[in-house]
């Protein structure tokens, strides 16, 4: 953009064509030499675009001023990105060290809540920074299920969270085996260094906002996509998860990810066997190339530790395959109608993290195995 008055930027609607122009890139971004072409690819990418662009919006151009925190959901069922997991909920709020924060809410039915706060931003090649992590189990919560926690930069009482001066995000995350069936927590964020009504729309804000809201989208893309890229060179493959990447992609500190690329012909399925160790949870799903998880509202296209049917070994047998194979103690992924896409296995707080052995057979011969 150019370096120009706020307000005459606006005046001009240089403020508007200079956003118009970079999301010209962004939707480049989706028609790359490497990026899948099939015409059920190509509609999902372009939803996704116009998806990441209606987030953008709303988590930064309304709910972006750290000086007036709000929560917003930042994944669901139709804005999804990062190969999301359909059993959390991700509940986000802008912070600044600048100011204090107190978080208050009820615990939920969620199996796992945690509160991560996250420096730098995903517009920034060096991605994201764990600057707290802090697990619910870890916080005094009253017998009625009622707690408050404080995020600031010097010391308070009670259940406390340190703000360090890059910290820009926080997530509230739960974890649920069944969220249909399970109570959400409720949670408020609030400024505690000031009562004042917050200031009007400032330009120089919202011109901001244009700028970070490309740069989100854009910087997404620059993160997820080559991944994607990366496992399609050897499909039907988990590959364990870098940590260290993971931390700059929001990743949860004491979760493992193997992740890969999937993909079967009309007449075949994908044969995974696991047995699973001790831990808190896992999970598998399928998504997109896109970083979308498939649509698990309509369709069984993820399982975890409570929803699998196991042997009586332990041992889950999964089946990635277009039509319900109707086998008792198998567990049916539905590819949704793609012929290929992502899949993410996710281990917390376990003893070890084996991958799947993975076989590639007709969908006829499911029968015998």
């Amino acid at each position: 953009m150019s370096g120009e008055d706020p307000t005459a930027m606006l005046k001009s609607g240089a403020a508007w064509e200079d956003f118009c122009e970079e999301l010209k890139g962004a939707g480049a971004d989706l028609l790359r030499a490497e990026s899948p072409d099939g015409s059920l690819d190509l509609v999902e990418g372009h939803r996704y675009l116009t998806r990441m662009l209606r987030a953008a919006f709303e988590q930064i151009v309304e709910a972006g001023d750290a000086a007036v925190p709000a929560f917003f959901e930042s994944l669901h069922s139709t804005c999804k990105s990062g190969w999301d997991n359909p059993d959390n909920i991700h509940t986000n709020a802008y912070i600044n060290a600048a100011y204090e924060y107190r978080v208050t809410g009820t615990r939920g039915d969620a199996h796992y809540l945690s509160f991560g706060v996250y420096g730098g931003s995903f517009g920034k090649k060096s991605g994201r920074r764990t600057v707290a992590y802090v697990a619910i189990d870890e916080l005094d919560v009253a017998p009625d299920g009622t707690f408050e926690l404080v995020l600031s930069a010097k010391p308070h009482e009670g259940n406390w969270i340190r703000l360090e001066p890059d910290a820009t995000t926080l997530m509230v995350r739960q974890t649920f085996w069944d969220k249909s069936r399970e109570r959400p927590a409720e949670l408020s964020i609030e400024r505690i260094d000031s009562g004042a009504p917050p200031d009007p729309l400032d330009p120089a804000f919202f011109v901001s906002a244009l700028r970070r809201s490309l740069r989100f989208i854009r910087g997404t893309n620059a993160i997820f996509f080559p991944l994607a890229d990366t496992w399609r060179e050897k499909p039907n493959t988990f590959f364990r998860s870098d940590p260290e990447r993971a931390a700059q992609t929001i990743g949860i500190p004491n979760m493992l990810y193997s992740s890969g690329w999937w993909e079967i012909e009309p007449d075949e399925a994908i044969v995974l066997d696991l047995k699973p160790p001790r831990c808190r949870y896992w999970g598998l799903v399928l998504s997109n190339y896109w970083g979308e998880s498939l649509d698990y509202t309509t369709r069984t296209v993820h399982t975890n530790k409570e929803r699998a049917v196991y042997a009586s070994d332990g041992s889950a047998r999964i089946v990635v395959a277009h039509r319900d194979p109707d086998l008792p103690q198998i567990n049916w992924l539905d590819t949704a109608g793609h012929a290929s896409g992502v899949w993410t296995l996710r281990w917390l707080e376990a003893d070890d993290y084996p991958l799947p052995d993975v076989r590639v057979v007709k969908h006829a011969d499911l029968i015998n195995l």
